[in-house]
């Protein structure tokens, strides 16, 4: 009797710690916003794009699911199908950025992984498109699907990058050809300064850049500084 006694009492303990814990959830906030508290303007320094795109890569990769996951994980020894980066908002289109973009995160994957490389020109259609009901499978075109049967890959290199204010933000995700199911995935940030502003605008030599060459940041030194502040107009 005596110890049925101390295990119902026992239980009561247990029970009320629950509800406890359950209650302080419930009332726990569920705002998942946070606050960036950095000011929003443009750099006078660009990215190193290259060790970016290798960083990103390797934090991808690392993550990516294994072979503990079955048909359905990333299988480094097959090769990638890889496109360059695309605008977010029109997957037809892109800019040196995109096209520079694309080359960074191929040379990053070949560089860190023993994948060989299967590069093509994706276009409208062949990006991959987001089904509603299952957030995170994807859908990849005929097209794709057949050359990655034709040359057994297993999985596909999708980027894109999107341009905010002061910054662009680029996804990339490789996506099992077999399941259409993303491996890995990645995100970064890439602040606008004079060169990624020029490669986003699709300038190509110095004199079609003349004003943002000149530009220096407030309080340098230099007597070579343009007086027009930034942003620089897209003439």
């Amino acid at each position: 009797m005596i110890t049925n006694f101390m295990m119902t009492k026992k239980n009561v303990f247990l029970l009320s710690i629950l509800v406890v814990v359950a209650s302080v959830g419930a009332c726990a906030p569920r705002n998942s916003l946070v606050i960036d508290n950095s000011i929003t303007s443009l750099s006078a320094y660009d990215a190193d794009y290259n060790a970016t795109a290798y960083n990103a890569m390797k934090y991808a990769l690392e993550n990516a699911r294994g072979p503990i996951f079955g048909d359905d994980a990333f299988d480094s020894t097959r090769p990638v199908i890889v496109a360059v980066t695309v605008n977010l908002n029109d997957f037809n289109q892109t800019t040196h950025f995109g096209r520079l973009m694309g080359q960074s995160l191929k040379i990053a994957l070949q560089e860190q992984g023993d994948n060989k490389i299967i590069e093509v020109d994706l276009r409208q259609g062949d990006i991959p498109i987001l089904q509603g009901n299952n957030a995170g499978e994807f859908l990849l075109s005929r097209n794709i699907l057949a050359i990655a049967s034709r040359f057994n890959a297993g999985a596909a290199l999708v980027s894109t990058y999107s341009v905010a204010l002061n910054k662009v933000y680029v996804w990339f995700e490789l996506i099992n050809v077999d399941q259409n199911v993303i491996v890995a995935a990645h995100q970064f940030e890439i602040p606008i300064g004079p060169r990624t502003w020029a490669l986003l605008k699709n300038k190509e030599f110095p004199t079609d850049a003349e004003e943002i060459l000149r530009y220096s940041p407030p309080g340098a030194a230099s007597v070579n500084s343009h007086s027009k502040p930034w942003p620089f107009s897209d003439s």
